[in-house]
């Protein structure tokens, strides 16, 4: 008779056991999971939604030129052409977390006969 205690108790035990573990885990989620993320979407370019280079319009290319800066500065962005000359501490960091800017400049500028291979000519000519 003890021992059909011992064993009713065990029993439930695990039951209890297995009930508390069933109302913790974590239920089915119901919500779509995105797998893409999701297409923003906003106003045109002021650029994009201008016409140009249609029609029979007189006016030298100059002036197209001048739309699109006007444009741009209307949309809120500055015109800006690419500087022709960098500062030499920006160029050294950006070829320090670069490597493959490191590598471009070592086969366009030291790498003469592009074997992949740098000889000691190559590396001690001038550059000028």
């Amino acid at each position: 008779m003890r021992c059909e205690c011992v064993v009713v108790l065990c029993l439930a035990v695990v039951v209890l056991v297995l009930c508390g573990e069933a109302f913790a885990a974590p239920g089915p989620s119901y919500s779509k999971g995105q797998t893409k993320p999701r297409a923003i979407r906003g106003f045109k370019n002021v650029v994009l939604s201008t016409a140009r280079n249609f029609g029979k319009r007189g006016g030298s290319d100059a002036q197209g030129e001048y739309v699109d800066e006007a444009a741009l500065q209307a949309n809120g962005q500055d015109y800006q052409r690419p500087p022709s000359s960098f500062p030499v501490q920006w160029f050294v960091e950006e070829i320090q977390n670069n490597p493959d800017l490191a590598r471009g400049v070592v086969r366009k500028f030291i790498d003469e006969n592009q074997d992949g291979e740098l000889s000691a000519e190559e590396l001690l000519r001038s550059v000028y």
